[in-house]
């Protein structure tokens, strides 16, 4: 993990979570060799559960499906995943899954880059800015508590030349400048039921549609 994405974190903790209260979290993709972030949580008095693909440090929960979680709807007060999203080869499918599981006004905070290079564990899939973590939202029923992306000097001169105010916008919005990932952070609180959310209406309308497709019915069979 690099030193910006723990600093986002505890930024986010500090802001966001710690009001809260001593709580249940649980982090998606969370092997590491050091368990960072569990480290913010546990020194604040929260019930930190780990989950990922494969056994490993700081895995309490070896995922069989990453796109089906073994666990009840509204099991936890906050959801985190670092430097995950960009691995998740659908991660709309993951987040779904992380805010059936958090509980309504439960808190979600994710960190993902916008820029570096390929990194794959065992795959690198997308980048990540603060319109995506807001449709990410939208998708889900899930109110935008802050987004940023974190630009380098040369993205805000090029874009200085031609919307300077957005320029300045970005900037000012921006927590820090030429890091190497770029992270984007988005923060979220549930608000709306994951079954009454945007994103399930369409999953249950492309299901409509497609379960009576004879391909896809002899296929299932």
């Amino acid at each position: 993990m690099h030193p910006e994405s723990m600093r986002h974190m505890k930024m986010a903790f500090r802001k966001h979570l710690n009001p809260m209260g001593p709580g249940s979290v649980l982090e998606v993709g969370s092997k590491s060799q050091r368990g960072e972030y569990r480290s913010i949580f546990e020194g604040h008095g929260w019930k930190f559960t780990g989950a990922d693909l494969e056994e490993g440090r700081n895995v309490d929960v070896v995922l069989e499906d990453p796109f089906r979680f073994p666990f009840e709807d509204n099991s936890f007060d906050c959801i985190i995943s670092g430097q995950m999203l960009e691995h998740n080869t659908m991660f709309w499918l993951t987040f779904m899954e992380m805010a059936r599981v958090v509980r309504m006004g439960g808190v979600m905070v994710h960190i993902a880059p916008s820029r570096g290079p390929e990194h794959r564990a065992p795959t690198d899939c997308w980048r990540f800015y603060r319109d995506g973590m807001n449709a990410l939202g939208e998708w889900c029923g899930m109110e935008m508590l802050q987004s940023s992306t974190d630009w380098s000097r040369a993205d805000l001169a090029w874009k200085a030349k031609y919307r300077p105010r957005s320029a300045q916008r970005m900037e000012a919005e921006a927590i820090m400048l030429d890091t190497g990932w770029g992270d984007t952070v988005g923060v979220f609180r549930k608000v709306t039921p994951t079954t009454s959310s945007v994103g399930a209406d369409y999953i249950r309308r492309f299901a409509e549609m497609y379960q009576d497709a004879p391909a896809l019915r002899i296929a299932a069979e």
